[in-house]
């Protein structure tokens, strides 16, 4: 029964620091990334790394909200229309013929 007490404690002592995401990140491999603008509490250590490699953004640096990038609500696919073709060009001349 202590040790349940004491593991509540060291719980509540650990500090995180809230985070938005700028680049997708991935919590484990195979598993799908967290979407950019995502807010994460993180250990200040890992903070600092990502803030040092723009990997992410103080949550209250009142910086402009970066939009969510993910699946559209029904998970379709919508296809982009084609660009119009370069006008053809006549191939080269061949030599003896």
């Amino acid at each position: 029964m202590s040790e349940d007490i004491q593991t509540k404690q060291v719980a509540k002592a650990v500090k995180t620091v809230s985070v938005i995401t700028l680049l997708p990140l991935y919590s484990a491999a195979g598993r799908a990334p967290y979407p950019i603008g995502t807010k994460l509490n993180v250990d200040p250590d890992r903070a600092s790394f990502w803030l040092s490699r723009r990997i992410a953004r103080m949550a209250n640096s009142g910086a402009e909200e970066v939009g969510r990038v993910g699946p559209t609500p029904d998970n379709s696919v919508k296809s982009a229309p084609l660009p119009d073709a370069p006008p053809m060009t006549p191939l080269p001349q061949q030599l003896g013929s």
